[in-house]
């Protein structure tokens, strides 16, 4: 029969429509009674019953009422509000909430399981007694049981007060679980400055477990950080504060490659401020992967004392720092200390006292140390500025530094008067007596990069300033850095016992490129010439004019591409590696063609010495060359080869009566060779004869023909 009953039709239709009508009929009574159970009457009437005598009053949208049996019997309202007491103003507005239920309410209980608002703001305040009102309840020492046991918020705002001072966290999402004691929120912060803020963990009464809070935010130079802290805690609800135990700190600056790790201990947090007795800190900076691994590697330690941030006066104090670092590249190191004490004021400046700065840098492991550097002093300054002085030692000779610095529309300007009683510039410039070091100082590598959108104007005053055996006394100068270009106005010196004026120009760059302007007043010329082009054959007191330029700062470099022009006037000097006097007066004892030798302890003394010329390429040209004595005078043109040391001159020297001896000068800068300029005694003349009776004459001081040649006439 049953058997039967399998392959009938009808049974199974009547099976079919059974089995859909009583889900149908359980869902459709489940639907009206839960609508019953939560229709707008019964739910305005919780409301007010929960709210009797309160002052308080709730709202929702009527219209709109959404109902839920899974997983928890669940009522969703839009619009709410809820106001605090005698219209003191809103405790809790959203666009929905969703009230979830325990199975037992269903027998009447008012077990809430979870409640969540979405796009909610709730208004928090701390009360005279030091407890907590929450959307305008106030949470008992013993516990509300009729709280839910999970609170879940997406998207909203918490307005939060305390005192007279106000703070929002907006976009705030996450959840509270006390049936599980777990927590996990994220916030959004705004001091103006937007911070990202995550706070996890367990809980058991005021004791936090696996504590992981986070921030991710911009420093004020607008670089991207992210720091995070972890360990454990407890909560004091009297006081509401968190004491955190040990615990571990680290930060990361991606755009500085930047890294910090540090231990915390006894971290206090409340409404009032931070307090951080002590806090220990490890940082490295290291090229990513893919990078340059020539990139500077930045390493260091550090600690932190006595650190309290109070928040009602938004003011910190630290009673002491500390903080060493080391910077390594390509062989060089530098390192730096410095330690003191910090604040911040009320009106929103700082200050650090009893400040000490230590500086140091090695090029290479067996080079000499420089910008050894011991300051001690103060910083001071606010948002719109800042300002330090400082003093000490900069390479152990005594120094004075005022800084300051000011944001503006383009670029960071930080001005600066820096006196110095002496400085030498071997450490910061390639070796300009070995041609083989090429080797690229490290501040002109990083001089773009560390000055881009930033300038600094100095004032330098140097009581001794020496460079490769060079020394200027009372050096001063304008300075103005910036990513491109150095720019040195209002130059003023005395050097070579005399006095110099000027300005110059160095342009960055793989080959930087320099142009200066300079007047020398009064001073002796044979050490300039030595010093600039390694020439030492003029001697004499009197001025000097250069304009000149070139690329590269080491010598070698710079020699082989100088332009510009030049004019040297001197009075009562010497010519060296000639007496040209005494051979006028003894021409017959000068052998025909021969070439006169190179003599250091010979000279020709004179009154006034004139030369003018101009370079191109490191090959210069002078078209005009005088000298004059009592007893001689002298012209000529000529050109010279810094390049190869070269030069090559036609000069003509009378002893007077407008008598003329044409002479040559070539060979070597060093030490150049004199001769008879043949060819011009003896280009007119046609026989072999002819030119020996005028190379007699010429010896014999018979000169009176050379003066109808052009050449011959004085100038």
């Amino acid at each position: 029969m049953m058997i039967t009953r399998l392959y009938s039709g009808k049974f199974w239709l009547k099976t079919l429509f059974f089995g859909l009508l009583v889900p149908l009929l359980v869902c459709l009574g489940a639907h009206f009674g839960l609508r019953h159970l939560f229709s707008e009457a019964h739910i305005r009437q919780a409301a007010d019953a929960a709210l009797s005598g309160s002052g308080r009053q709730f709202v929702f949208h009527g219209g709109q009422i959404e109902r839920g049996w899974f997983p928890y019997p669940h009522v969703v309202l839009h619009q709410v509000g809820l106001t605090r007491p005698q219209n003191q103003g809103p405790a809790l507005n959203a666009e929905s909430m969703q009230i979830s239920f325990g199975w037992s309410a269903l027998w009447g209980s008012t077990d809430i399981h979870s409640l969540s608002l979405n796009g909610a703001t709730v208004y928090i305040q701390q009360l005279e007694n030091g407890r907590w009102e929450v959307a305008g309840f106030t949470a008992d020492s013993s516990g509300n049981h009729a709280l839910p046991q999970r609170i879940e918020l997406d998207n909203s705002s918490l307005r939060i007060q305390y005192g007279e001072q106000k703070q929002s966290l907006r976009q705030v999402s996450g959840f509270i679980d006390r049936g599980s004691g777990s927590f996990d929120l994220t916030a959004s912060l705004f001091t103006p400055q937007e911070y990202r803020l995550q706070a996890a963990g367990s809980y058991d009464g005021s004791h936090i477990e696996q504590l992981q809070a986070s921030l991710a935010g911009y420093l004020p130079g607008g670089q991207p950080f992210t720091a995070s802290w972890q360990g454990n805690a407890d909560y004091t609800a009297e006081q509401s504060r968190l004491n955190t135990q040990e615990g571990r700190l680290s930060m990361q600056i991606p755009g500085w490659a930047l890294s910090f790790t540090g231990n915390t201990r006894n971290w206090q947090i409340s409404p009032a401020g931070i307090v951080l007795p002590e806090t220990h800190i490890v940082f490295t900076s290291e090229p990513e992967s893919g990078q340059d691994s020539a990139a500077p590697l930045h390493s260091g330690s550090g600690s932190i004392n006595k650190a309290a941030y109070h928040y009602p006066s938004r003011t910190l104090e630290i009673g002491g720092f500390q903080i060493n670092g080391t910077f390594e590249q390509s062989g060089a190191s530098s390192s730096y200390s410095a330690n003191g004490q910090f604040q911040t004021l009320p009106d929103g400046g700082f200050q650090a006292d009893n400040l000490f700065l230590n500086t140091r840098h090695t090029a290479t492991p067996r080079s000499m140390p420089s910008w050894v550097g011991q300051w001690r002093g103060s910083i001071a300054g606010k948002a719109d500025g800042w300002q330090a002085q400082l003093q000490g030692s900069l390479d152990n000779n005594e120094g004075y530094l005022k800084i300051s610095g000011r944001p503006g529309e383009e670029n960071y300007t930080i001005d600066a008067e820096a006196r110095l009683a002496k400085l030498s510039l071997n450490g910061y410039l390639p070796d300009s007596g070995n041609p083989e070091d090429t080797a690229e100082p490290l501040w002109l590598k990083y001089w773009p990069q560390a000055l881009r959108r930033r300038q600094i104007r100095l004032t330098l005053d140097v009581g001794t300033l020496e460079s490769a055996g060079l020394q200027i006394q009372n050096f001063h100068s304008a300075l103005q850095l910036d990513a491109q270009q150095l720019r040195a106005e209002s130059i003023r010196m005395q050097l070579y016992e005399g006095q110099a004026t000027g300005s110059a120009t160095l342009h960055s760059g793989s080959r930087p490129k320099w142009e200066a302007a300079l007047h020398f007043s009064n001073i002796q010329i044979k050490p300039l010439l030595q010093d600039a082009f390694r020439f030492n054959h003029l001697s004499g007191r009197g001025n000097a004019t250069f304009q000149i330029g070139a690329e590269g700062l080491n010598r070698s470099e710079w020699h082989t591409t100088l332009a510009g022009q030049g004019q040297i006037m001197l009075d009562n000097g010497a010519w060296q590696g000639i007496n040209l006097g005494k051979l006028l007066n003894q021409p017959a004892n000068l052998p025909a063609q021969s070439l006169i030798r190179y003599n250091a302890e010979s000279s020709t003394p004179f009154r006034h010495f004139n030369i003018e010329a101009s370079v191109e390429n490191s090959i210069g040209t002078t078209p005009r060359l005088s000298l004059s004595s009592d007893s001689l005078n002298l012209s000529g043109q000529g050109n010279f080869d810094i390049r190869n040391n070269t030069l090559n001159y036609a000069i003509l020297a009378s002893a007077g009566h407008g008598l003329w001896l044409p002479l040559k000068i070539n060979g070597s800068i060093s030490r150049p060779s004199f001769a008879l300029d043949y060819q011009r005694i003896t280009g007119n003349l046609q026989t072999p004869e002819q030119k020996q009776r005028a190379l007699q004459d010429v010896l014999q001081q018979q000169w009176q023909w050379i003066q109808k040649l052009p050449e011959n006439t004085q100038p």
